[in-house]
């Protein structure tokens, strides 16, 4: 990802958010922490930025077999 000024972007800028949430074991404490990035999908428009959709899913257990 590069960060560019809005002047420069040819296309839609679609709004987005971070998702965040702790999961916790059964007695309460915390067990690990969730982040998804969500981008308001509804806002594109076909034909112009429709086909440009880009989501990238990878399980921590892959990256640590791939770091050892």
């Amino acid at each position: 990802w590069k960060i560019v000024k809005r002047s420069l972007v040819k296309g839609n800028i679609l709004p987005s958010t971070w998702a965040l949430k702790r999961k916790r074991y059964p007695d309460g404490r915390i067990r690990k922490y969730k982040a998804r990035f969500c981008v308001r999908g509804d806002k594109q428009k076909f034909g112009f930025d429709y086909e440009e959709t880009y989501a990238p899913v990878v399980q921590w257990s892959t990256v640590r077999m791939l770091l050892t």
